[in-house]
């Protein structure tokens, strides 16, 4: 129940970080992202990283299993990642790494982040039958399609047409899946929270 009650907090404190943190680094990186970008986005994601092993920890599976270890597992290597790549990002910010942040502590950052949105989405979907959880669920789905799928359609783009220049028709597109991934996140997190107890009450009666 410690370890519950430790994960509830740190929802919050993580959905706080990316609720506040993310639009600050939006500002700082326009037009042109800097130095500054790079330590901001860097103490951001560390931070969500920290805020999120108690909850991969904790999280309410519906069942136990090999499966759900390997899960766990990868939760794990998602936070640590994210620690790991906010850490580069501001060694590199701060002139650790050289006079300038070299490219590949972003590309870091990058698969951190999106690491983290797939367990995200593998955690959402494997609890998609609990009572307790609820329409939670969703959320989580959510979230992390919103990081996939635009990365997924890049990629097919760039495969199928390498010359594609992006043009001000998918600003639309790209505005609504920035703001689910802005949003469905931190309450993703507050709902955890708010349900993680009575989910862990209901794994144990089962």
């Amino acid at each position: 129940m410690k370890l519950v009650t430790i994960a509830r907090f740190s929802n919050i404190f993580g959905a706080i970080v990316w609720f506040l943190g993310l639009p600050v680094v939006v500002v700082y990186s326009t037009p042109f992202s800097s130095d500054a970008t790079y330590l901001l986005f860097g103490v951001v994601i560390a931070l969500l990283g920290l805020a999120a092993m108690p909850l991969v920890l904790a999280y309410p599976f519906t069942s136990l299993g090999p499966l759900i270890s390997v899960v766990r597992g990868l939760g794990v290597i998602a936070g640590v990642a994210l620690v790991v790549a906010g850490a580069l990002l501001i060694a590199g910010s701060t002139g650790f790494l050289g006079d300038k942040a070299p490219s590949w502590t972003s590309q870091a950052a990058v698969i951190g982040v999106m690491g983290f949105f797939v367990w995200v989405l593998l955690v959402s979907y494997s609890t998609r039958h609990s009572t307790a959880l609820g329409r939670v669920f969703w959320l989580g789905i959510l979230a992390g399609a919103s990081v996939l799928v635009p990365t997924l359609i890049s990629v097919l783009v760039f495969l199928l047409d390498p010359g594609f220049i992006a043009t001000d028709a998918t600003i639309p597109l790209d505005m609504i899946l920035a703001l689910l991934t802005w949003s469905c996140l931190p309450i993703w997190l507050i709902a955890l929270s708010v349900k993680m107890p009575a989910a862990r009450d209901t794994l144990k009666l089962g």
